[in-house]
């Protein structure tokens, strides 16, 4: 297996596609004056970039041991003020803050690894990540995802793969419903074609 895939462009695209058309219009309430969440993703990206990032190492370990459940941490606070999503968009304020956390906590992971152009599915396979393991993450509910997201992040960075890390963000912030079974399709599809290709 080559694990040393890398999408055209150095360093990583850390710019979001023009338009966030995936979000229903009811949970994302940014306007032009303030940050998409697809936005903050990238700009999260850049703060925890291990070379070029403003975040402190210290920060960034921190991240990285959060737990999700009870994200209360200075480092997860500053962050979020920082990305102007600190106030929740369509669904709880816990909620909200525990999806940023775990988000956060795998991006920490796979710092460095952002690129916005790599779709998670495409990243996914091209690391080898077992099939098994990708239909759990594919069916898991809100309690076992932040599990497999930890183990996921961590495998992404043993490989060094860049990955799409708006792609987890739509995983975790659409649990349910028909914009989540849509979200784990533009996923699915990127997986499943790049393992027929590594196959012929």
């Amino acid at each position: 297996m080559d694990t040393s895939f890398r999408p055209s462009g150095n360093p990583f695209r850390l710019m979001p596609p023009s338009a966030d058309t995936d979000i229903p219009a009811e949970t994302d309430t940014s306007t032009d004056e303030s940050i998409s969440p697809s936005q903050a993703v990238g700009r999260a990206a850049g703060m925890l970039h291990p070379e070029t990032g403003r975040l402190p190492n210290g920060d960034r370990a921190a991240l990285r041991r959060i737990d999700p459940d009870t994200p209360v941490t200075p480092t997860l606070w500053k962050v979020l003020f920082d990305l102007e999503q600190d106030e929740s968009r369509g669904m709880s304020q816990t909620k909200w803050e525990q999806r940023w956390a775990t988000l956060l906590m795998g991006m920490a992971h796979c710092a460095g690894l952002h690129d916005y152009d790599v779709p998670l599915g495409r990243a996914l396979a091209e690391a080898g990540w077992a099939e098994t393991r990708f239909v759990r993450l594919m069916e898991a509910d809100d309690e076992t995802l932040p599990v497999l997201l930890r183990r996921m992040s961590q495998y992404l960075a043993s490989k060094q793969q860049p990955a799409n890390w708006d792609d987890v963000r739509r995983l975790l912030f659409y649990p349910s419903g028909n914009p989540a079974e849509d979200i784990r399709l533009q996923i699915a599809r990127p997986y499943y074609r790049t393992l027929h290709a590594k196959d012929d």
